[in-house]
């Protein structure tokens, strides 16, 4: 079965505009913007229960999009599986693995949230 270039994308962009919606409806005061670091940092690190939503599903979404398309790659390419998330990989420990992954020193906090997702997962969940 051959998978359009297309499909990838509009699967990828479903997947990832869907964890960015629920962000966003889970308080009134976050938007629909993309976040840094630093604003993700400040969400995980907030005693409020709904900016730790807000930390814990957007760190899922992210990594939820990263092994979509890992899988969808293995499968329609042939190519080696880029994260081996066991069953202990729930949405605490994702949060735990992003959080220290952001207090490295050298950790640019001014990029993109999902980069830094991306590092962490990569670094903790490489196969």
């Amino acid at each position: 079965m051959t998978v359009s270039p297309n499909f990838l994308r509009r699967v990828f962009s479903g997947v990832f505009l869907f964890g960015c919606m629920v962000t966003a409806v889970a308080s009134s005061e976050a938007n629909a913007d993309f976040l840094n670091g630093e604003e993700l940092k400040l969400y995980c690190v907030s005693q409020n229960p709904s900016d730790d939503a807000i930390c814990v599903v957007y760190i899922t979404g992210a990594v939820d999009a990263f092994t979509t398309i890992d899988l969808f790659s293995e499968k329609t390419k042939g190519t080696d599986r880029m994260f081996c998330l066991g069953d202990e990989a729930g949405p605490d420990q994702l949060r735990d693995v992003t959080m220290r992954w952001m207090n490295r020193s050298e950790t640019d906090l001014s990029f993109a949230a999902t980069l830094i997702i991306w590092g962490a997962i990569k670094n903790t969940y490489s196969c």
